[in-house]
């Protein structure tokens, strides 16, 4: 637990504050990342191929955006920014009730929006990672990690399974409502935080020399390189399994929205336990040995998926694979962002983070276009069977020695 003698002093409230907007702001865009696939799917009769390119134009900005967004906002204020990134992204989804009202929605308009509400995420991501050690210093910085994380896994909790059960009542169109009320709430939790950042100084700027600083706190850096080789091979195969999992699941088995939220659901779950477990596991194991742990369960459970056959125990099955699975990805994400933040000069904060998302997460576009055409050249079934394979190969630099045999950081 973070409390106020953890944090720099008068920002325990603070804290709060940014944790509660962050919760909020992730909330919706987990319902986003189920309902545009699911629209795609349902609503305009899409190919898997289609859905594939969806999640990949939503993806798209994490790959192309980070390193110029990280030496942008080297020189902002972040908190604004973060506002910014809200208010745009309540105004992008709030337009696709309206055009479906209209009947005039369409694929091409859905790209457009995923294309522009993924550029503003990552913008808000890169800002609220670099703001939070503001906020909380010292041996804190990893409780405060854990319940960061674990807020998200609550909004990965409950945005899924809201979005399925809602959709199941209104429609994939009109559940975006909430979604868009979930970004100006974030908004508004934001504009409370009474903390002030200092602002950066003004200087001559040398976009080259900045974006290859950032790179090399992250290239220069060991045991960040080998989280982010991990971290970017993880999220293609995480990618690659949402997108066969969507198409399998719903179209192929005959389940539910409802019932592949309710798996959303277990998933989100056990993100919270992961995230929640990872500060106890970190301070009797150290970082090393606490990944090593995590890594377990971040990738065997994935073999469940392909194992579905369209019975009654399909949703239990998944649904603990998704458990396990998201428990062990949260606990590694705690251990791999403290020591991110730990490791890497507070003026090059921004533009680490940024850096590191375009290896971590620029993964997440590739492998989401690959598997749309992998549903469709060689089946869903199959395509579950690649993904989980794939994971278990980003355990390996996950594994070596630079990040193995981390103890304890000051």
């Amino acid at each position: 637990m973070v409390t106020d003698t953890a944090v720099r002093p008068g920002t325990g409230r603070d804290f709060r504050r940014f944790w509660t907007g962050d919760v909020v702001s992730q909330f919706g865009s987990r319902i986003t990342e189920f309902v545009l696939p699911l629209l795609v799917v349902t609503t305009l009769d899409g190919s898997g191929t289609q859905v594939g390119l969806l999640q990949g134009l939503y993806l798209c900005p994490f790959f192309l955006l980070p390193l110029l967004a990280g030496v942008w906002l080297e020189r902002r204020t972040k908190r604004p920014v973060m506002i910014a990134a809200d208010l745009v992204r309540f105004v992008l989804v709030m337009a696709v009730p309206v055009l479906a009202l209209l009947g005039m929605l369409t694929l091409p308009l859905l790209y457009v929006i995923a294309v522009l509400g993924g550029a503003m995420t990552v913008l808000y991501d890169i800002a609220a990672t670099s703001y939070l050690p503001l906020l909380v210093q010292g041996e804190a910085l990893a409780s405060a990690n854990s319940r960061v994380l674990a807020g998200q896994a609550a909004g990965a909790t409950g945005g899924p399974g809201l979005a399925g059960w809602l959709s199941g009542l209104f429609g994939p169109a009109a559940t975006l409502v909430f979604d868009g009320l979930s970004y100006l709430t974030s908004a508004n939790a934001l504009l409370l935080i009474r903390h002030r950042e200092q602002v950066p100084p003004r200087s001559r700027r040398n976009l080259r020399r900045e974006v290859a600083e950032g790179l090399r706190a992250v290239l220069d850096n060991p045991p960040v390189r080998a989280f982010a080789v991990h971290a970017g091979i993880y999220n293609a195969a995480t990618a690659m399994t949402t997108v066969a999992f969507l198409i399998y699941f719903v179209r192929e088995l005959g389940h539910s929205p409802a019932a592949y939220g309710l798996i959303m659901l277990c998933g989100g779950l056990g993100g919270i336990c992961g995230a929640l477990t990872a500060p106890a596991l970190i301070r009797r194991l150290g970082y090393g040995r606490s990944m090593l742990v995590v890594l377990v369960f971040s990738t065997w459970p994935y073999f469940l998926l392909p194992l579905a056959g369209g019975g009654q125990l399909d949703v239990a099955q998944c649904g603990l694979a998704y458990f396990l699975g998201s428990a062990g990805a949260a606990g590694g994400t705690v251990v791999a962002l403290t020591v991110r933040q730990k490791t890497t000069p507070p003026e090059l904060l921004a533009r680490m983070n940024a850096s590191y998302r375009l290896f971590a997460f620029g993964m997440l576009s590739l492998g989401s276009v690959v598997a749309g055409f992998l549903v469709d050249g060689v089946g869903a079934r199959t395509t579950l069977v690649i993904a989980p394979a794939l994971l278990l190969v980003s355990a390996l630099p996950a594994a070596s020695r630079p990040i193995r045999t981390i103890r304890h950081l000051d």
